[in-house]
């Protein structure tokens, strides 16, 4: 029954979306894929029993959630008021790298049931109420399942167990199908591992980052795209229309990602199938896929900044190095090299032409070898480099002759320092963001 019920689920999914490749949606008889991350073993996943006949669920006269044409008396074996299901990702860019979740793939905010009318109820149950998420994992020994979520289900403050449990109480308590008289064996909260364990493996089946980079489109610091490009290759992944949501300066940066369903029988072991969103995205028709852990700049990098004024003495900062992965992997050093020695200080002051910034350290002036595109500080250059599509604040993406882009032969460990070279020519592309001290 077990292993008819994976099955069944799984194989629903796909036949309800014939476009998704199909290495992206594990079969009951894989046992581990790697797509952008860890999958877990899909045995893991299966959740639990419900009191329903999994026969009534596939049958094709009982209606899918949300089109039942006559009141449905069983809600055990039947989704309402919340019929229609949202699995919602998160792209945490703007979150602290800690926190944010892999750099290659989006997290889990969570999977909520909302009426079939745009609308949805909340906190349906204070006595379901729960406080200790991992201790009821841990009872049940759930540890795989911990430790996933522990990488793919992230609070943006670090807080995981308590955005787990918001999770749960605002939107699981309100699944009419997970109540516990509908659960077979129901014993020491195993409702609240049966919400993450389908949760998690509706995730697993929508490996975003994965669909968007098969199709070129990955996270970048000088490259904007179109946002009918990125809708349309989701839709295309699962045969239906998600919702995506967008914020930052100009609300222009990817943030947010709702899948939708619809379901037959029980959230447990019954089917999910994709469904249109019920909700319009609020992203504009250029959008930002910005790496994680990199400081987004001041202005946008298409824009270029009017020229500062001449700077003080007090004003001067940093030269972080990230590299495409949105990784912060050392700064630069005074003489211009990268490294992940003690950061050098940098005074920025007026470039030579409007929306342009020059930089001196303590070598001396900051400039781009014309010979060979290193850049180098020192006493014997005259004239420092223009920089542009950066400004004197804090979080600023240095751009050199329009490009922002900047690589090396190796990232240096230890004492070694690497020559930093203009352009993406090099094994090592990289970019460099002022930070104000």
């Amino acid at each position: 029954m077990f292993a008819l019920t994976l099955s069944t689920i799984f194989s629903a999914l796909l036949l309800s979306a014939p476009n998704v490749e199909a290495s992206a949606v594990p079969s009951a008889h894989d046992r581990r894929i790697t797509i952008g991350g860890v999958l877990l073993d899909p045995s893991l996943l299966i959740p639990g029993r419900s009191k329903c006949n999994i026969l009534n669920d596939i049958n094709p006269f009982v209606p899918l959630s949300c089109h039942n044409t006559t009141v449905q008396n069983n809600l055990c074996c039947f989704n309402a008021p919340g019929g229609h299901f949202l699995q919602t990702q998160f792209w945490d860019y703007n979150s602290p790298v800690a926190f944010a979740g892999p750099n290659n793939s989006w997290t889990i905010h969570g999977l909520w049931p909302d009426r079939c009318d745009q609308t949805f109820d909340q906190f349906c149950a204070p006595e379901r109420e729960v406080q200790n998420i991992t201790q009821i994992l841990e009872f049940f020994g759930e540890n795989e399942i911990l430790d996933y979520m522990h990488t793919f289900w992230k609070d943006n403050t670090g807080n995981d167990e308590s955005f787990w449990e918001h999770e749960f109480n605002k939107h699981g308590t309100c699944i009419s199908t997970l109540e516990p008289q509908c659960i077979q064996n129901f014993n020491n909260r195993n409702d609240v591992v049966i919400y993450i364990k389908r949760t998690i493996s509706l995730f697993q089946i929508l490996p975003t980052f994965e669909f968007l980079k098969r199709k070129g489109i990955v996270p970048s610091a000088t490259q904007t795209y179109p946002f009918s490009d990125i809708i349309g290759v989701l839709k295309n992944a699962t045969g239906k229309t998600p919702t995506i949501n967008c914020n930052g300066r100009g609300n222009k940066f990817l943030n947010e990602l709702w899948y939708h369903f619809e379901t037959k029988g029980s959230v447990i072991d019954g089917i999910f199938t994709h469904a249109d969103a019920d909700s319009t995205s609020d992203c504009p028709d250029t959008v930002w896929y910005w790496p994680k852990g990199v400081p987004t700049p001041t202005p946008t990098a298409t824009t270029t900044s009017s020229a500062p004024t001449a700077t003080s003495t007090e004003d001067k900062g940093t030269i972080q190095v990230f590299t495409s992965s949105g990784t912060n992997v050392g700064c630069i050093l005074s003489k211009g090299t990268w490294s992940q020695q003690t950061c050098a200080t940098f005074r920025p002051t007026a470039g030579s032409v409007p929306g342009a910034i020059k930089f001196t350290s303590s070598k001396g002036p900051c400039a781009v070898d014309a010979t060979n595109g290193t850049l180098s500080c020192a006493s014997d250059i005259s004239v420092a480099s223009d920089f542009t599509n950066s400004t004197a604040t804090s979080g600023s993406l240095l751009a050199f002759n329009d490009s922002s882009s900047f690589s090396a032969d190796v990232v240096p460990t230890g004492s070694v320092q690497s020559p930093v070279f203009v352009g993406g020519d090099h094994t090592q592309v990289i970019t460099l963001v002022y930070t104000r001290v």
